[in-house]
């Protein structure tokens, strides 16, 4: 995976004027700021925050990121790739690298440890009182949401196989509806490629493959988790684009500032 990655597609800057660099950044390019921004980002998982973390290192911090000459090596992948190594699995060697895109990739989860998935109780309606039945539930069907897609399990118990059934059907029979991703998309929220999603696209699907996850880009909703509704939670009012690095394929500065 790490070889594919090499090859991404990703934003080259013409080059600018000739200057003595020694491997270090001034707090002027933004990469402070851009730091403090992922440790402050609630959606970051651990594995997010590695990897944009690293890229940004590399793009802008990275000693060894140019030539004998001051110019760009151009290697930020083969880098990455190299720093988070690879591990022994069956058949081939497994690349960290591509684990940590993978778990990236633009997706709808279902929330598992949410509180309608745990409880486990069986919700058919009773008839001679009022309320669910509430007895331990043996299996589940589902039931889609039409406003964002979202999944949510029907329980039930022995008893209640007929109301199971019934569940499933109208689960099967449910319009399809392409839900608002809740998982990843944190990379092109906060670096950019030339290519714009193409480019994500692309390596996200390398990842993809690598991993067998057998990802399909979101349609609707896009890459970005920046741009995705949030069902249940107060939008943010935040109208100011936020500071964004761009990775550069044969050129490993910070460019511009921002975007």
């Amino acid at each position: 995976m790490g070889a594919a990655l090499h090859l991404a597609e990703v934003h080259q800057a013409p080059p600018g004027p000739k200057r003595k660099r020694k491997g270090g950044g001034g707090s002027g390019d933004g990469y402070d700021k851009f730091v403090a921004r992922i440790y402050r980002d609630p959606r970051m998982t651990p594995e997010a925050r590695e990897l944009i973390l690293l890229l940004a290192w590399l793009v802008a911090r990275d000693p060894d990121r140019f030539d004998m000459f001051g110019e760009p090596k151009g290697q930020v992948w083969t880098r990455a790739a190299a720093i988070l190594g690879e591990y022994p699995t069956w058949g081939r060697k497994g690349s960290r690298l591509s684990d940590l895109i993978d778990a990236d990739r633009p997706r709808y989860e279902p929330d598992k440890h949410a509180a309608v998935w745990q409880q486990r109780l069986c919700s058919a309606p009773m008839i001679r009182r009022a309320g669910e039945c509430g007895q331990h539930a043996v299996s589940n069907a589902l039931r889609v949401d039409l406003e964002t897609g979202w999944r949510t399990p029907v329980w039930y118990c022995n008893r209640h196989r007929d109301f199971g059934r019934a569940a499933e059907a109208a689960f099967r029979s449910a319009p399809d509806v392409e839900p608002i991703p809740n998982t990843g998309g944190l990379m092109p929220s906060y670096l950019s490629t030339e290519h714009g999603d193409d480019g994500w696209i692309k390596i996200y699907r390398r990842a993809s493959d690598w991993k067998c996850s057998r990802w399909e880009p979101p349609v609707k909703y896009g890459l970005r988790a920046d741009k995705w509704p949030r069902p249940g939670e107060e939008q943010p009012t935040e109208t100011v684009e936020p500071f964004r690095l761009r990775l550069a394929a044969l050129d490993g500065e910070l460019l511009g500032g921002g975007e």
